[in-house]
């Protein structure tokens, strides 16, 4: 019985409406099963696909991350992307805070209250301070988190894909209800082409 009534709701649907949704939806409610198939194929693998290169992009940084606590003393309670940006451009802690005292004499040349307040808010003191052991870990951990970051970005086009794989079908939709409404008249005294609104 629901299966029946899917079906009844399904021939109901607006084809371009439908492949809007789910590409190869229409195609299937215009009973073009081959064509539904390979979009449905389509739309299957590009949300794998998504979801693969989004799983492998946090693991491999949470790996990262793991790794240069090991190597550098970091502070494991501070999960701030920016620390660990910070962990991956700098060798330790005291040659990041050395930038930060720079930039707060840039931005307050005659306030020392201000720089201070600066170094304070941007810098690394404390349990944040860290120093990486060699610089080998250091470049292993900047290649680790290259490629969480190549994981992350290939995940991001995705969606883009998802979009232009519901375009095509749209435009499939379409054309074959152009299709269907035009056909050749060939009836005794009428030859030509009708074409039905």
């Amino acid at each position: 019985m629901i299966l029946g009534i899917s079906l009844i709701i399904l021939q109901a649907m607006n084809p371009i409406l439908a492949s809007a949704v789910v590409p190869g939806l229409g195609e299937l409610i215009q009973g073009e099963k081959s064509k539904a198939r390979t979009f449905f194929i389509l739309e299957g693998s590009i949300w794998l696909t998504y979801l693969g290169f989004n799983y492998f992009g946090h693991k491999i940084d949470k790996s990262a991350r793991a790794f240069a606590i090991d190597h550098t003393g970091a502070n494991p309670a501070n999960h701030d992307d920016r620390y660990f940006d910070a962990i991956e451009d700098y060798l330790s802690s005291e040659q990041f805070n050395l930038e930060v005292e720079r930039n707060a004499s840039l931005y307050y040349p005659d306030d020392l209250a201000e720089q201070q307040r600066y170094i304070e808010e941007n810098g690394y003191f404390g349990d944040d301070v860290w120093e990486w052991d060699t610089l080998t870990n250091r470049t292993a951990f900047w290649e680790k988190r290259k490629s969480a970051r190549d994981n992350l970005r290939r995940a991001s086009f995705m969606p883009g894909f998802a979009i232009i794989n519901r375009i095509v079908s749209i435009i499939d939709v379409v054309i074959f209800e152009e299709e269907d409404k035009i056909h050749f008249d060939t009836e005794p005294g009428r030859i030509g082409i009708q074409y039905r609104f």
